[in-house]
């Protein structure tokens, strides 16, 4: 019989990834703690790293952040494996089940197509009066979660709207990130890979619901669309959570996050756009 996990989360991590609602969906899996929880959930605003750092010493089997914002996870990856405990990012787009290692299929199809790329061109659209660098922080991680590697990065256009990003494909091909605050829109994210000879097309939905995501695939062979998942990026943080915790196996959320602050760490090196 599975013992459920109790589980501490504050008011910030509440709110920003709706813990309470995830953990009453899991009922065996998770249940709310006490006093002394096994896993804590933690806002990822400025300073989450050390905030978790606290929580792994304090003795947590595992920790979700939610949202994180770019920051070197380092320190904290190091006291996380000598602690054996787990600690997964609940992250707005990246965490879609869609781009999971378990979805093959849809994988493969994105890998196929970046293979052939041509030009990648991605759109992400925000809350007005979200902090931009939140927002590309988010895009970014979506986009690398997709399989993508991204090189030679550059904002060419930021300003309270929104942004503009190029930068290459390992082969070569171009790339183009832009984002956008706007009310007309729900929080999504598309990534589109254009090829020789189709494309592969991936719309990741706000994570504070179960919309599915949609992957769409066209080859010289046809038109695919892969099987829809119905589970919020937010759920299935804490299942892999869970899945950490009983296998002893850490996830590598920290890892790559760490690529992704590298990213956003090269952006803020490059000179301010013209305005």
């Amino acid at each position: 019989m599975t013992t459920p996990l109790l589980v501490q989360s504050g008011p910030d991590a509440e709110q920003a990834g709706a813990v309470g609602a995830v953990v009453a969906s899991l009922p065996v899996s998770f249940a709310p703690a006490g006093s002394q929880p096994d896993v804590v959930a933690l806002a990822g605003t400025a300073g989450w790293t050390a905030s978790a750092t606290e929580a792994v010493r304090a003795g947590a089997r595992g920790v979700v952040v939610v949202d994180p914002v770019a920051e070197d996870p380092a320190a904290l990856a190091a006291v996380a494996a000598d602690a054996g405990t787990a600690v997964v990012l609940d992250q707005a787009w990246a965490g879609n089940p869609a781009l999971a290692e378990s979805a093959g299929a849809a994988r493969n199809a994105i890998a196929d197509a970046l293979a052939d790329a041509v030009l990648l061109d991605s759109v992400a659209w925000g809350a007005p009066g979200i902090d931009t660098e939140v927002l590309l922080t988010r895009h970014l991680a979506a986009v690398l979660a997709c399989g993508v590697e991204l090189t030679g990065l550059r904002v060419i256009q930021r300003n309270a709207n929104g942004y503009t990003v190029i930068g290459s494909l390992p082969g070569g091909a171009p790339a183009a990130l832009q984002g956008i605050t706007t009310s007309s829109v729900p929080a999504t994210a598309t990534v589109s890979v254009l090829t020789s000879s189709g494309r592969a097309d991936i719309t990741l939905p706000d994570a504070s619901a179960g919309w599915p995501a949609e992957v769409r695939s066209v080859t010289s062979a046809g038109a695919a669309t892969f099987p829809t998942l119905y589970e919020s990026a937010h759920r299935h943080s804490w299942r892999r959570l869970r899945t950490a915790v009983d296998s002893g196996v850490p996830a590598a959320d920290l890892e790559r996050f760490a690529a992704l602050t590298a990213l956003v760490g090269q952006l803020h090196d490059e000179p301010a756009p013209p305005h």
